[in-house]
């Protein structure tokens, strides 16, 4: 980034720099918006003070207008770029609002710095000096809330500076030769060290909003990693349904919703049939493409309200919320073999899996989720039994 010191005579090369050249114009401009307001003040008080050395009012009312006017559209285009969040993915506007906000602000510098020539030829010297430091005190505020644009940071206190040396100038007889030795001494000096400081200034800036970029992108991997891994804790590898864990939290707060409503909510408990053989016939990867059919099946006819879980092996169990009888379940679990007998083709190879299903409604069949788990379980096995003995008759 050495070469991306300065906003105005630099442009960004890759994503990254672009996002951190628009972060640095949108923290320049919000601080410039807030700031505004501090011109008209510091106006206002010297505007006071050359009142009260006895300028010339005319002088200083125009200059005061001309200063209200210039922060006036300073603070406009400073408020147009604030409220304008599209403007966002356009970095070459950017670039030209802020080359338009860097004239007037120039404009204001070399107004700040030329109004002590408003002052009058006969003002004491104490009183000139006095009124420097208040320039200066000013020049260092502005300074100060620039760090993100180092353009105008060196240009101001070069103009400001240039504009109080020369009026110094102007007071010649009031100086000793000394006096003025030193002050041209100091004038290439202050100059040297205002360029080294926007340079400090303006790498500090850098590092600080890149940190904040990479902080904000490391926090939203992290976020995105914490999803990942709780959904991975939640859900099962191989079909993407939910797992064990993810059942038995749910079924309990289902069972606690149903406490405190006095409703019902049923459990319908799934064994495929006929799937040991697929395993042995043609292999464990046509085995879990096969569990991936009947997990998707059981998903595409099942309520958003429900749960569809993969409690293990070719084992599944669906948590059916707001149940209205032990029918409706019945109902429902016979739709749900009906379309899981359904053939399908792998790989121009057919499949024929039927299920064995076992269902339960809470509380008809039981208390809590582990005597519905038993009771539908139970009826499961039932049901295969009785189709295992009807195959071997």
């Amino acid at each position: 980034m050495k070469n991306k010191l300065f906003l105005l005579f630099s442009s960004p090369s890759n994503e990254f720099e672009t996002r951190l050249f628009i972060a640095r114009y949108e923290r320049y401009f919000t601080q410039s918006k807030r700031n505004s307001p501090l011109l008209l003040l510091a106006s206002v008080v010297l505007t006071v003070y050359q009142i009260y050395l006895d300028s010339s009012l005319v002088i200083i009312l125009a200059w005061q207008f001309m200063l209200i006017v210039i922060t006036g559209i300073i603070y406009y285009i400073d408020y147009l770029q604030t409220h304008s969040p599209v403007i966002e993915k356009y970095y070459q506007i950017l670039k030209t609002r802020i080359k338009y906000r860097l004239f007037f602000g120039l404009l204001v510098a070399a107004m700040f710095g030329g109004s002590s020539f408003i002052l009058s030829s006969d003002v004491p010297l104490d009183h000139a000096q006095l009124y420097y430091i208040y320039l200066i005190c000013l020049f260092a505020v502005i300074l100060i809330s620039n760090i993100n644009f180092p353009e105008y940071y060196m240009a101001y206190g070069m103009i400001v500076m240039s504009l109080l040396y020369a009026h110094a100038l102007t007071r010649l007889a009031d100086h000793s030769e000394g006096f003025m030795v030193i002050a041209s001494f100091m004038y290439p000096v202050g100059a040297t060290m205002m360029t080294m400081k926007a340079i400090e200034m303006s790498k500090m800036a850098i590092n600080e909003v890149a940190l904040g970029l990479i902080l904000k992108k490391q926090m939203h991997e992290m976020l995105e990693l914490q999803q990942v891994i709780k959904h991975q804790s939640d859900h099962d590898e191989l079909t993407g349904l939910a797992n064990r864990r993810k059942f038995e939290e749910t079924a309990l707060e289902f069972e606690r919703n149903s406490k405190a409503l006095n409703s019902q909510f049923g459990v319908i408990y799934i064994d495929l049939d006929k799937f040991k053989p697929i395993n042995d016939t043609y292999g464990h990867a046509y085995g879990d493409l096969v569990l991936q059919e009947m997990a998707n099946r059981l998903s595409g006819c099942s309520r958003a309200s429900d749960l569809v879980c993969r409690m293990g092996g070719d084992e599944f169990c669906i948590l059916l919320k707001n149940v209205l009888d032990q029918n409706e379940l019945t109902n429902i679990a016979t739709s749900l073999e009906e379309r899981l007998i359904e053939p399908f083709m792998i790989n121009d190879i057919k499949f024929s899996v039927g299920a064995s299903f076992g269902v339960a409604t809470f509380p008809l069949d039981g208390n809590n989720i582990d005597e519905l788990v038993s009771v539908a379980d139970h009826q499961m096995y039932l049901k295969k039994h009785q189709k295992h003995t009807s195959d071997t008759v």
